[in-house]
């Protein structure tokens, strides 16, 4: 399975600044290729590098001191993260699948950095509003359509309908929606029931109607589902 190993199990930990690389080492990359359950970010420790995810699923979260787990953000290529734009203090992160890193140099890239650090906090609004006021199946519905924006597959498939490999487990889904693992599942169940969504394998997943799903996650269901 793409997304067996589950955050918070033992997993190893490739710390963030060991991605920063000697420019003057000889054969020297800024890439790095991390494998599944790689813990990036580890809470608590402060970490002075940025990079930049090339290919790859990472997520942050924040670890309660009880064990509990809130998922704050999914990023997929493009997407920026470390020390320039988030507390490393605060979170960890760690890798959803294979995802390959690249090193970048702050100064240089400061327009990039803005841009990322405006993007973090509007997702960061959005987020809010999702977990203070959406219902289960609204926030079900806005992470498929976000995550099927974000990571969605290439396809000779002209229905418009949009295919992604869902790197997230039932039980991450839950811990980023603030939703128990059963009611993840049961909203999934009753979107493929409805056809707002096609899945054959827990991973992949088709957006068969945006359009309803969009309606639905805007709060929106009876126009939805009608």
């Amino acid at each position: 399975m793409l997304n067996g190993t589950l955050l918070g199990a033992s997993s190893p930990v490739l710390p963030i600044d060991c991605l920063i690389l000697n420019p003057q080492a000889s054969g020297g990359t800024r890439l790095r290729l991390v494998t599944p359950g790689t813990t990036i970010i580890l809470q608590g420790i402060r970490r002075e590098a940025t990079v930049r995810i090339v290919e790859g699923c990472v997520c942050l979260f924040q670890q309660l001191a009880d064990g509990r787990r809130q998922i704050l953000d999914v990023l997929g290529a493009g997407r920026l993260f470390g020390n320039a734009v988030t507390d490393t203090t605060r979170c960890s992160a760690a890798a959803l699948t294979f995802t390959q890193l690249e090193t970048i140099d702050v100064d240089s890239e400061r327009k990039g950095v803005e841009d990322a650090l405006r993007l973090m906090l509007h997702r960061s609004h959005e987020h809010a509003i999702l977990l203070g006021r959406k219902t289960a199946a609204e926030k079900v519905a806005t992470a498929l359509l976000d995550l099927g924006q974000q990571f969605a597959r290439r396809s000779s498939d002209t229905r418009n309908a949009t295919t992604f490999t869902l790197y997230l487990t039932r039980a991450d889904l839950a811990d980023w929606l603030g939703l128990t693992l059963e009611t993840v599942s049961r909203c999934l169940h009753s979107f493929k029931r409805s056809g707002l969504i096609t899945f054959k394998h827990p991973e992949i997943i088709t957006i068969a109607d945006e359009d309803a799903l969009r309606l639905l996650a805007a709060g929106q269901p009876k126009r939805a589902l009608s």
